[in-house]
């Protein structure tokens, strides 16, 4: 019998093993290195595997010997249902358009001053801490989500819409992007400053057509890579490489906090409730409703998990599959490979739709399903926000601006 840390690491590698074969059959699928399944892969390749394995050697096993199987089971066989959902599953047609939005006008600017003016009153209000964006991202964690949520995401549906630009100069693309660089800078959040290269291979792979080959997608995600670690080092306290990379562990801390919940033995089972308070109350404001409980979905178990952390207020820790099983117990696998598969399913008829009719409300669903954090308003499952988002950036791209009178055009994402 396997003991010590031979059965987590073997568990791990295993895993990993039918991770890598997943994300093959996706890039056979698409001929492209680079694809909708990149940034998941990449995300989970790192916070789940080689941060948690440099954990397990130079540290300690975080959990027991059935967590680390029942999480890794999850993580490989989850990823391996939406792979083989998109390559051998039929995509639903959706109907075409009955006419195509090329032109987005002057629609890019409008939507990044509505992102600035949306941030403008919390710049105002912490403007002491302008050249500090990390505080200011602390302080606003309850009470401003509205605002900064609001902004980034406008601040996100400008840049995909700049995208779709037919006609750039060197001074308009340094212009515009310079801006959303510096509201990325000032909302202090690490996830931002990556979302603009990750829509922008997407866009590449899957509007611009290109085959992405193996050197290509080394190179570029050594560049993403490099965002990473800049983005830590830009807003990380650590005074050196060490600091930094003891920073970077940590942050992957979710794997082990989730197999706190697997292990307690005491604990509960909320047979959904957890989610479904994730759900609604996420999607409500604060300001909207100021009496909404804090300790509701995955907040309730830092409150159990992590007290400390969650009385701080400054960010409560992420459990991953932790809040599934909370509700589920051991059969929380079969959902998330359900809902894995579901995603894969959607995700391929968004693709296919895509292709034929490019646009960036269609663009805006791939974003979403492909992880890409357009809505940043919290952890729930925001694809109807996203749905809904697209169609209304749709419906505004018809309006003419300047160019011409202003008019309507009938048509769908």
């Amino acid at each position: 019998m396997l003991d010590g840390k031979a059965f987590e690491a073997i568990t791990m590698i295993v895993s990993l093993m039918v991770l890598c074969g997943s994300y093959l059959l996706i890039v056979w699928k698409d001929r492209s290195w680079i694809n909708w399944a990149t940034p998941a892969f990449f995300f989970t390749l790192g916070g789940r595997y080689i941060f948690q394995f440099a954990y397990l050697y130079f540290i300690n096993p975080s959990g027991s010997h059935y967590a680390y199987f029942f999480s890794y089971t999850t993580y490989a066989l989850s990823f391996l249902t939406a792979a083989l959902v998109y390559t051998f599953v039929k995509p639903f047609k959706l109907r075409p358009p009955l006419h195509s939005t090329q032109d987005v006008g002057l629609w890019p600017w409008i939507l990044l001053l509505l992102g600035f003016l949306l941030y403008l009153p919390i710049l105002i209000e912490f403007r002491a801490y302008l050249g500090d964006p990390r505080r200011i991202y602390a302080l606003t964690r309850t009470g401003y989500g509205l605002w900064f949520f609001g902004s980034t995401t406008v601040t996100a549906l400008a840049f995909v819409t700049y995208l779709f630009q037919k006609h750039k100069t060197v001074c308009s693309a340094l212009s515009f992007y310079g801006i959303c660089a510096a509201l990325a800078y000032w909302h202090g959040s690490k996830g931002i400053i990556l979302t603009y290269a990750l829509i922008w291979m997407l866009y590449r792979v899957y509007v611009g057509r290109k085959t992405i080959s193996a050197f290509a997608a080394i190179v570029s995600l050594s560049g993403v890579a490099a965002l990473v670690i800049g983005s830590f080092a830009l807003f990380s306290t650590a005074g050196d490489i060490v600091d930094l990379a003891n920073s970077v562990m940590s942050y992957a801390d979710y794997v082990r906090n989730s197999m706190l919940v697997i292990d307690d033995q005491q604990g509960e089972r909320y047979y959904g409730r957890l989610t479904l308070e994730n759900e609604v109350y996420s999607r409500i404001p604060r300001a909207l409703m100021p009496d909404k409980p804090k300790d509701f979905g995955p907040f309730f178990l830092a409150k159990t998990y992590a007290p400390a952390a969650y009385r701080a207020g400054e960010g409560a820790p992420a459990f991953d599959i932790g809040l599934q099983y909370a509700d589920f117990g051991p059969i929380s696998i079969v959902f998330l490979c359900f809902f894995s598969g579901c995603t894969a399913w959607i995700m391929s008829s968004a693709l296919f739709h895509l292709r034929q009719w490019p646009s960036p409300g269609t663009f805006v669903v791939v974003l979403y399903l492909a992880g890409v954090a357009i809505i940043t308003a919290g952890s729930g499952n925001y694809l109807p926000e996203a749905i809904f988002f697209a169609g209304g950036l749709s419906l505004i791209l018809r309006v003419r601006i300047i160019r011409g009178p202003v008019s309507f055009r009938r048509g769908i994402f």
